[in-house]
């Protein structure tokens, strides 16, 4: 097996339960499937410093970038409405929202966040990964992921394949 490759666990089930009353109605029919999920790769922690360091991000940038990292969920999801910005984040950096939604714009051109819904961001979970393992790989299945290494140097880039 190949180092960079994960071994997969097979735990390939489909569990199907019905239950009938005493007339012979089905009362409740429930299907559990459980599916094959490789085991969680090697890792290594990655601070927010050295994360704004390799895209390059401003000193006001690597402030929203780590209070947004804060407030991901475990669903890789955080608000950036503006009550949210008002009570969490203003009060901890004190920059105003229209600086904010600016820095935000450019953290989701970097691919560092992935705009989700209104008022919310999706963070890249090749970045940021909070929850179970796999959770997080379902949310990395629907992220293209490429690095790119040339006489430039190297470019990164991500797309969401919904």
């Amino acid at each position: 097996m190949n180092t960079t490759e994960s071994p997969m666990r097979k735990i390939t089930k489909l569990h199907r339960q019905t239950y009938v009353d005493e007339a012979g109605l089905v009362k409740q029919d429930t299907t559990r499937e459980t599916f094959s999920v490789p085991t969680e790769p090697p890792y290594i922690k990655l601070y927010i410093s050295d994360i704004s360091a390799i895209h390059g991000l401003s000193k006001a940038q690597n402030d929203v970038l780590l209070q947004l990292a804060m407030l991901i969920g475990w669903d890789g999801i955080v608000s950036v409405s503006k009550s949210r910005f008002e009570k969490t984040i203003k009060p901890r950096i004190g920059i105003e929202y229209q600086s904010f939604k600016n820095i935000v714009a450019k953290l989701v051109e970097k691919q560092l966040f992935f705009r989700s819904g209104r008022g919310e961001l999706e963070a890249n979970p090749f970045v940021f990964a909070r929850g179970d393992w796999p959770s997080i790989y379902e949310r990395r299945k629907r992220i293209e992921l490429t690095i790119t290494y040339d006489e430039k140097g190297r470019s990164v880039s991500s797309k969401v394949c919904d």
